[in-house]
């Protein structure tokens, strides 16, 4: 076999792209690539193989494809979707319209619902060889669907799509044979469905019989099924969608502006222009001591998603961590479109010269003086995990507040009202207090090490 499907599957935004290759002839098309596409550059260089397009199966929302990035460097053609409108020239493809890349067949299938422009894309091995894949997109994940309300246009709504969704999902992608790999554009984590499986590929037949989505016994009742308690958007889908349908800065050219090194009066002049300070550190040092009214989002976690869910779309962004860090946060940060880093700042150097009026810090309370500091301290319990989270196990009278929320709903709190902050490990609640003391909070803690079951008897 001569065919060849790499998946690359990138963690932090449980997103994944591929490449489709025939190894004889030296050709590869990448689908739904990430903007920051050395990684395909490598593979291919490493297979000797030479890319003749770039395709999408849709207009994602929740990163920035590279699709940009890949015609500048290689002079290919983008494909898309028939019913997909863009400011960039591309390829159209309807149902049934073919891509060769050397002996390799990839068809279309049109499979709406998620967005109105979503396409499937079957791999065969030859023009007479049967189907061996389909890059479903996020029409089908490994245990779910695609959510059809995250970009319903104008005209048509989360139900109306949800039933377009069921057309697809039955009349086209069920009536491919039971051994047809899936290979989605998700899993587990991202906010493009609800129960997204950690598994990375399936195949039709597993998905026919144990996708819960796909046993709903009509479509009515699947439309209720998907359209019920899909969690909020994060305010930067939207963003990444628009920015996927337009001609836009490349990457390379927002890493090589974003790369200004600033100082402290550097640092002092953005922020005080606007911009926000973001501390990439890890919660274990950023809380020792940090400069006053950043916030962090740490880079050991699920970055770019928590930072696209607590900073607006277009404000200026200062970056501060260590010096391994800083262009790594610059790129996580163009994945999802965040090309406003106006500079970044080594924590080390700011840290020898910030005056005491600059230097902030959190305060931990470990699980064993959490009795002692809420007797002492009368603070109100603020849950910033996820809605499902605290209704599966919480604290009594804790308050529930998801960090993607929480900026809103503390708008209209009692700032001098002590609180103490918990998520489930450390890493939402650190993100949480700094958010709180840039808003005013001063009397705010943080719950070492999240939540602890053992303590819901005793709080």
């Amino acid at each position: 076999m001569t065919m060849l499907i790499h998946q690359c599957y990138l963690s932090c935004l449980s997103q994944a792209s591929y490449v489709i290759a025939d190894e004889n002839a030296g050709e590869a098309l990448i689908v739904d690539p990430r903007r920051d596409v050395e990684v395909y550059e490598a593979f291919m260089e490493a297979h000797g193989l030479r890319l003749v397009g770039v395709a999408l199966t849709h207009f994602h929302a929740d990163f920035l494809a590279g699709h940009l990035e890949l015609r500048s460097r290689h002079g290919v053609p983008i494909y898309l979707g028939a019913h997909a409108e863009a400011e960039f020239e591309f390829k159209a493809l309807a149902e049934g319209d073919e891509v060769a890349v050397g002996d390799v067949r990839i068809s279309v299938l049109e499979t709406p619902g998620h967005t109105p422009e979503s396409v499937s894309y079957v791999v065969r091995e030859s023009a007479e060889a049967p189907p061996h894949a389909v890059l479903t997109g996020d029409t089908l994940f490994i245990g779910d669907v695609g959510r059809p309300d995250l970009l319903a246009s104008v005209g048509v709504t989360s139900g109306e799509l949800a039933a377009m969704l069921h057309r697809s999902l039955h009349e086209k992608l069920m009536a491919l044979p039971d051994e047809v790999l899936v290979y989605p554009a998700h899993g587990a984590g991202s906010l493009c469905g609800k129960n997204l499986s950690t598994d990375t590929v399936s195949t039709i037949g597993a998905q026919r019989s144990g996708n819960a989505a796909l046993q709903a016994p009509d479509v009515s009742a699947f439309v209720a099924m998907v359209t019920a308690e899909q969690p909020p958007a994060p305010a930067y889908f939207l963003h990444d969608a628009v920015l996927n349908k337009q001609e836009r800065p490349l990457l390379e050219e927002v890493r090589a502006r974003s790369a200004v090194s600033l100082g402290l009066d550097d640092v002092r002049q953005r922020a005080a222009s606007g911009a926000l300070l973001l501390d990439v550190r890890h919660e274990d040092e950023f809380h020792l001591g940090f400069m006053a009214g950043a916030i962090n989002v740490g880079l050991n976690g699920r970055f770019a998603p928590w930072a696209g869910s607590v900073i607006e779309p277009g404000r200026q962004i200062v970056v501060i961590g260590h010096e391994g860090q800083l262009e790594e946060a610059v790129v996580r940060l163009g994945r999802i479109g965040y090309d406003s880093v106006v500079g970044v700042a080594d924590w080390a150097a700011l840290d020898a010269s910030l005056s005491t009026q600059e230097r902030d810090q959190t305060v931990r309370v470990p699980a064993d003086a959490v009795v002692d500091h809420l007797t002492v301290s009368g603070a109100t319990i603020v849950d910033v995990r996820a809605p499902g989270e605290h209704r599966a196990a919480s604290y009594p009278g804790s308050r529930s507040a998801p960090l993607d929320r929480l900026a809103g709903l503390a708008e209209g709190w009692d700032r001098g009202a002590p609180l103490l902050v918990h998520c489930a490990g450390g890493y939402r609640s650190s993100c949480a207090v700094s958010l709180l003391r840039g808003m005013g909070f001063q009397a705010v803690a943080d719950l070492e090490g999240g939540f602890h079951p053992g303590l819901v008897a005793v709080v």
